[in-house]
């Protein structure tokens, strides 16, 4: 509940900055970077997992926090809108919760993230290439899992929708930093990966990430 307040706070204060900006940048002479080639942007961060099951007597299953990398492509339409394509792997502790005594490792899991969508770019602070500019994101892919417990392998994969929000600051025309908060709503198929009629949660996935961006 925690995290999913905290992204929706930072959309709708995303949204304000879209709204409030292009007056800013008209009256203190910002400018959006032109619309450029291809861009590639690797990078690293942490995954936070969703409750997969919620079992009897306050019990549960769930992912642990992990590292995540990945890469993102973007191909600019215009200077503002944008198709992007992304890929990223984590491999989190699978855990269950028991009361009194807390998360105890269950077993391990790794998990692929693909999708691809549209990415909104707002003018920014700064002058030409040089500054900050906010971008949105939204789109639609799967989650992989492959599930390992007690020596036994299990995979599913399951439709995401992801919703993102982040920064580009050039460093240079050509390259710059990236910063993200990305996540990926989706559900679990324990039926698909061990034939088990289990109801499971939907789950917000919330990746932070930086990394690098490079344009060709």
């Amino acid at each position: 509940m925690f995290r999913k307040f905290v992204f929706s706070s930072a959309a709708s204060a995303a949204a304000l900055v879209f709204i409030v900006l292009p007056a800013s940048a008209q009256r203190a002479g910002v400018s959006r970077p032109a619309a450029s080639s291809i861009a590639i942007s690797p990078y690293a961060g942490y995954i936070t997992f969703g409750t997969l099951v919620n079992g009897p007597l306050s019990t549960s299953l769930h992912s642990a926090v992990s590292p995540v990398y990945g890469a993102q492509v973007n191909l600019p339409l215009t200077s503002v809108v944008s198709i992007l394509g992304n890929i990223a792997y984590t491999e989190p502790d699978l855990r269950a919760g028991i009361p009194i005594i807390g998360d105890v490792s269950v077993g391990k899991s790794s998990v692929w993230l693909y999708d691809a969508g549209l990415q909104l770019s707002a003018p920014g602070y700064g002058s030409g290439d040089r500054g900050i500019f906010p971008f949105v994101q939204a789109g639609v892919g799967a989650m992989r899992y492959d599930v390992q417990i007690s020596g036994l392998s299990r995979t599913a994969t399951n439709a995401a929708f992801t919703a993102g929000i982040g920064a580009d600051i050039p460093l240079a025309p050509s390259i710059g930093i990236r910063l993200a908060a990305r996540d990926y709503i989706g559900k679990f198929d324990f039926n698909q990966a061990a034939s088990l009629d289990v109801t499971t949660n939907t789950t917000n996935n919330v990746a932070l990430s930086a990394g690098i961006k490079l344009g060709f």
